[in-house]
């Protein structure tokens, strides 16, 4: 009874993606999930009692072509299109990122004059390299070492060695003046790195939307979502970033899809001719002659594999990659939401508060915060992305009540002092509190209910190891051609039968659905060849 087509390993956001790409073309496909509900991070969490919100807050990653293929609208994903997209405070002042690009440009300018036009050759420097470089999304990246041989401009051989061999810190410094406009695009470029940006190829986060708009078909007008530099892009799930995950569920179920939860895998079997299938922690076989990993590649090698599966040396390798994780989460219950400080006057505050705010004000406090993480250390002045769900969501909540989410980052997995305990998960907590309340003047005193989650519950919660959103760092190494091994770069594997997918492998995290739908096309091309050497 257990025998299928593929056998998917992961119900996260990529796994279901996978799965639904490939019972929508007729397979008999199985997720196996090992907790109780199916999403990972992007799956809905009961952060507070009945208050169940995803822990993401990345609104607008997920790839349009994902929503379009699988019809999830069908499903009932919907989106409310924010605008402004984002909101970050820099000395009391709010800077919000409009999608008119007249009003963003109003804003880098009152920061330093001809900012704006700095800024704008900025991006568009970084949109000729990324067509340059033919670098596609959807398709697994050449070596790092065969990007520069495509270059014949010498501006653009300038440019990739500042980006993809200098620093970040290094590119802004030398493009933009003012501490704003370079801090706006670290905070986009690092987020959930624990990179410092004075790092070699710490600027590799600002190509992944060249690399988009250079792919094939993208959009090329001026309004959209794509081309704005502080996108939103998809928009605002309804129903929080969990509802991404309900909609796939009904899809993969809706092509008889098999979703099996509370389902742990300890083996991936193999035998000579390739991959056979999987056990569970019962000791329950799932067969089928192709098998998608969609979970953390270090926990599949060093945990799943053994090393007759593809050799000893890959396994290790694989297995030894850092997570270097630092995420931390902050969920806030309130009885009405504060007035945002510094607000332009021509902004509607209700608007505003529907976005996505930001908090990190300077790139040397962004060095710094990531530093002191790197030494064991919890930032006094933690960075964070959040949302107000229950804006765009109100049924979160029974009452009038509001949650706001926020993910901080630069938590230590491993604090120099001791392990995270109830007094330093609550001081951590309380300390990002503080930080958001210069945007939420008196936020504290509205606060009902809280959770705090620190790293290590985040990982034994939602299965994030090392609290390491995506699956290790995205610096050039270890994006192109090497994701998250050279010899499993391209979603396939030397093991026959069997292929690796999520954020682990090419274009990274974050919740796009692109390593799910890319993982798909590669299982169904070998499906098409194996058939036609078989007619």
């Amino acid at each position: 009874m257990n025998r299928f087509d593929v056998v998917v390993v992961g119900g996260g956001h990529n796994g279901l993606v996978t799965a639904a790409y490939l019972g929508r073309a007729g397979l008999r496909v199985a997720v196996i999930e090992s907790r109780q509900r199916l999403g990972g991070p992007c799956g809905g969490y009961a952060f507070l009692p009945g208050r169940s919100l995803a822990f993401t807050n990345s609104p607008g990653s997920l790839n349009p072509a994902v929503v379009h293929e699988l019809r999830l609208a069908d499903h009932g994903l919907r989106f409310v299109r924010a605008d402004p997209t984002v909101v970050q405070q820099f000395d009391g002042r709010c800077f919000l990122g409009w999608r008119d690009p007249a009003r963003v440009d109003r804003q880098l300018d009152a920061f330093a004059p001809g900012e704006a036009d700095r800024y704008r050759e900025l991006i568009s420097a970084l949109e000729r390299l990324g067509a340059s470089l033919r670098v596609s999304l959807d398709e697994p990246p050449p070596a790092l070492a065969e990007l520069r041989e495509r270059l014949t401009d010498p501006e653009e051989h300038k440019l990739f060695s500042a980006v993809f061999e200098g620093s970040l810190t290094g590119l802004l410094e030398t493009r933009l003046v003012s501490d704003q406009a370079k801090a706006l695009l670290a905070l986009l470029a690092l987020n959930a790195q624990l990179v410092p940006p004075s790092t070699p190829g710490s600027a590799v986060g600002l190509m992944m939307r060249p690399f988009a708009l250079a792919a094939a078909g993208a959009p090329r007008s001026g309004d959209a979502a794509e081309r704005v530099a502080l996108r939103g892009s998809t928009g605002l799930p309804v129903g929080s970033m969990s509802a991404i995950v309900d909609a796939l569920e009904d899809c993969c179920r809706t092509h008889d899809v098999t979703l099996r939860t509370g389902s742990p895998v300890v083996r991936i079997l193999h035998g000579p001719a390739g991959v056979r299938g999987v056990v569970t922690a019962t000791g329950e076989e799932f067969t089928a002659d192709r098998v998608v990993s969609a979970v953390n590649p270090v926990h599949l090698f060093r945990d799943l594999l053994d090393d007759a599966a593809m050799g000893p040396g890959i396994r290790a390798e694989v297995a030894g990659t850092a997570m270097r994780g630092s995420a931390f989460k902050v969920v806030l219950e309130v009885d009405s939401l504060p007035a945002y400080a510094g607000l332009p006057a021509d902004a509607d505050p209700e608007r505003v508060r529907a976005c996505q705010f930001r908090v990190g004000s300077s790139l040397g406090g962004i060095e710094e915060s990531i530093s002191r993480a790197l030494l064991g250390h919890a930032s006094d002045q933690p960075l964070m992305w959040g949302l107000i769900p229950t804006l765009t969501s109100p049924g979160l909540t029974p009452g009038k009540t509001h949650l706001i989410s926020v993910n901080a980052w630069h938590a230590p997995y491993r604090p120099h002092d001791g392990p995270w305990d109830a007094e330093r998960t609550d001081r951590f907590g309380r300390r990002c509190v503080e930080e958001l309340s210069r945007l939420m003047p008196g936020l504290a005193d509205r606060v009902v209910d809280h959770r705090f989650m620190n790293p290590v519950e985040i990982e034994s919660e939602l299965g994030l190891m090392e609290s390491n959103i995506t699956h290790g760092d995205m610096l050039p190494g270890n994006l192109f051609g090497a994701r998250p091994h050279p010899e499993v770069a391209g979603y396939r594997t030397p093991l026959p039968g069997f292929y690796v997918s999520g954020a682990g492998t090419w274009p990274g995290g974050y919740v796009t659905g692109t390593p799910g739908r890319n993982t798909a096309k590669a299982v169904l091309q070998d499906l098409h060849h194996e058939q036609r050497r078989q007619a």
